[in-house]
């Protein structure tokens, strides 16, 4: 409706409403009308004023909140603060949306009064609290005085407490005063009215109290150092026989008190004559039965206060009487039952449906806690209007002044979240156990791999320098095959073809080497994981020696693998059986006996031994006229049958 942001103008009321408006400007209402369509204020004089006191800020935001009240019912009514130039105020704006109209029609009405009188009677119930708890008058006095300040910030104010044998001050109570300030009034010898001034001139004392001009000076003088212009000395008359306690306020303007600030005074002058009277015996009577009416008072509200507090609560709260009858249950006990208080209270758990076992047991733990004086835990199942949920619950003894148990009281928490949590913890820590066990294994494993290929390793080499590079490479496939079997989840396998492919990349470009490599078979065969890293070696040993003596060595060597899934297992007679073809072909200057090749003892012991003895593999490995020829068959994995569905009809060809 274009309120949200609200540059306007205030425009002068139609000559029609003059009558209406100076009716209203005599009073504290004012009234206005908001043409939407036109963007276009109109208010009487006093609207006009109490709008132009409010800063742009808040107007903009209150008129965004009128928006917002507005958006389901026409009525709004909100308080903000302004300012009349001299003084904070409070402005009520109520008003109405005409809808067919689009326009609204409101009123200002001036809140101050009322809002300051609700700050006089909270600040009055807050020093009378303190009072009732038989706070010592020092204490009281300092209350009095933050309550003073808060009620007109920027005011600082004191209270001057003279012994019987006037002018001697006792003490001063006010800590938002200077302390050079508050030192000189402790040591003044003349009555505290000798501390009035107003700008550069020093108001007149009474003839009939003890003045000195020259403390007065010298005090005028320490509160304009301090910003203070202006003190203004109220006597505070209480039991006795003539004012021998004054109240101080100090402005930072030099002007007299305001209508708001002699309220305030004779608020505090009424509190002060209070506190310092509770000697007397009469006004001890007094607050003596006054604390009686707020005690009573105050039990009432903090039984209100409880029950609301037990209502809101999410937790079942319950009294049993020695009976083991409910004489309270809140309100979300209430739900669970189903039932309201007039249907509950009064009753027994067996009364109310509890299960025969569940009320007997609630019986024997009551009789216990009566017996013995102390609490009792414990946790059941409870099925109800919720369904069934999971319950911990507590009795706790309630004693007399005798200290006989006259009540249960009772909580009980829903920890049906709690349990299912703990449980999933319980299996977490499980899994994470068989987690660990399972990597300190593969550990194990795989160091006894590493230790047994570096034995190994240095038994073939020539050199160091020739141990570490075959070394190296070695790890590097090892570190291979743990890198694909790191990256599956927990019923993932790793593919055969990847497992090539990327033994191959690592001594060579397949790309590159155009139909130098022929690769075929289907896609996505998957390993056994244990199947991995053995044949992760043996692929590595195979392209090693390719590539340094065989088929990738020289040019017009052909290298051709090719595997396929068959239906019988080498291992497992019930388990498909994948065959693996590494034939190289036109190798050239093979030496008559290929055992001669430097490595190869190693890498054909590793193939012709380690894979049956570690996976059961069937091998065949051996040398034609033209290159090597190895046929490794071994189990594939069956928990991908759906997948093993899918790659008979698929072929890699490279």
């Amino acid at each position: 409706m274009g309120l949200t942001n609200f540059p306007f103008a205030i425009m002068p009321p139609a000559l029609s409403d003059v009558a209406v408006e100076t009716i209203l400007d005599d009073s504290r209402l004012g009234v206005w009308h908001f043409d939407i369509a036109r963007r276009q204020l109109t208010a009487s004089g006093t609207a006009a004023d109490q709008l132009g006191g409010i800063a742009p800020a808040v107007l903009r935001a209150a008129w965004r909140r009128v928006h917002r009240q507005t958006r389901d019912a026409p009525h709004f009514e909100i308080e903000l603060p302004w300012t009349d130039g001299n003084s904070r105020r409070w402005l009520m704006l109520r008003g109405r949306l005409d809808r067919q109209r689009d326009h609204i029609n409101g009123m200002c009405l001036d809140m101050t009064r009322r809002v300051r009188a609700e700050l006089l009677v909270r600040e009055q119930a807050t020093l009378l609290d303190t009072l009732a708890r038989g706070t010592p008058p020092r204490e009281c006095l300092q209350v009095l005085i933050d309550s003073i300040e808060r009620m007109k910030p920027g005011l600082r104010a004191c209270v001057v407490v003279a012994s019987a044998r006037e002018p001697l001050v006792r003490y001063v109570i006010g800590s938002s005063m200077p302390p050079a300030l508050l030192e000189q009034l402790e040591r003044a010898s003349c009555s505290p009215l000798a501390a009035r001034f107003t700008g550069g001139s020093v108001a007149a004392v009474p003839p009939d109290t003890s003045t000195d001009a020259a403390w007065a000076a010298q005090w005028q003088g320490h509160c304009q150092q301090q910003g203070l212009q202006a003190c203004n000395p109220i006597a505070i008359t209480h039991a006795g026989a003539g004012p021998r306690a004054w109240l101080l306020m100090c402005l930072s303007e030099a002007r007299p008190l305001s209508g708001w600030e002699e309220d305030v005074a004779q608020f505090g002058t009424r509190i002060a004559a209070v506190v310092l009277d509770r000697e007397d015996q009469q006004l001890a009577l007094e607050r003596a039965a006054d604390a009686v009416v707020h005690a009573l008072h105050d039990a009432e509200r903090e039984r209100r206060r409880l029950k609301a507090f037990l209502d809101s609560s999410p937790d079942l709260a319950y009294i049993f009487n020695l009976d083991h009858r409910f004489t309270y249950a809140n309100r979300a006990l209430l739900r669970m039952w189903g039932k309201t208080e007039e249907e509950a209270l009064g009753l027994n758990c067996l009364e109310l449906g509890y299960p025969d076992w569940h009320a007997a047991m609630h019986g024997r733990e009551l009789d216990q806690v009566i017996a013995t004086g102390k609490p009792i835990r414990g946790d059941v199942p409870f099925e109800g209007p919720l369904g069934r949920r999971m319950y911990d619950y507590i009795f706790v003894p309630q004693l007399d002044a005798r200290g006989n148990v006259e009540a249960i009281v009772g909580t009980t928490r829903d920890v049906t979240e709690r349990s299912e949590h703990e449980e999933e913890r319980r299996r977490s820590e499980a899994m994470l156990r068989i987690l660990v066990d399972e990597l300190q294994h593969r550990t194990r494993n795989i160091m006894s791999v590493v230790r047994a290929m570096a034995s190994r390793t240095l038994a073939t080499s020539r050199d160091m320098t020739d141990f570490a590079s075959r070394f190296d490479a070695r790890l590097d496939a090892l570190a291979r095959a743990q890198g694909l079997l790191s990256r599956l989840g927990e019923l993932d396998r790793v593919q055969f073809d990847a497992l090539l492919r990327g033994e191959l990349a690592a001594h060579c470009d397949p790309a590159a080497q155009g139909d130098q490599i022929v690769l075929e078979g289907p896609y996505n065969i998957p390993l056994r994981s244990g199947s991995v890293q053995p044949l992760a070696m043996a692929l590595h040993e195979l392209a090693t020696n390719a590539v340094k003596y065989g088929a990738l060595r020289q040019q017009g060597g052909r290298l051709h693998v090719r595997w396929s899934l068959l239906e019988t297992g080498a291992a497992d007679p019930g388990a498909p059986t994948l065959r693996i073809d590494w034939n190289e072909h036109d190798v050239h200057d093979l030496p008559e006996n290929p055992q001669q090749i430097r490595g190869g003892g190693a890498g054909r012991e590793l193939i012709e031994r380690a894979l049956p003895y570690q996976i059961g593999a069937d091998v065949d490995y051996g040398f034609a006229d033209d290159g090597l020829r190895c046929t490794i068959q071994l189990d594939a994995s069956q928990l991908q049958l759906d997948a093993m569905d899918r790659v008979q009809g698929s072929m890699v060809v490279t």
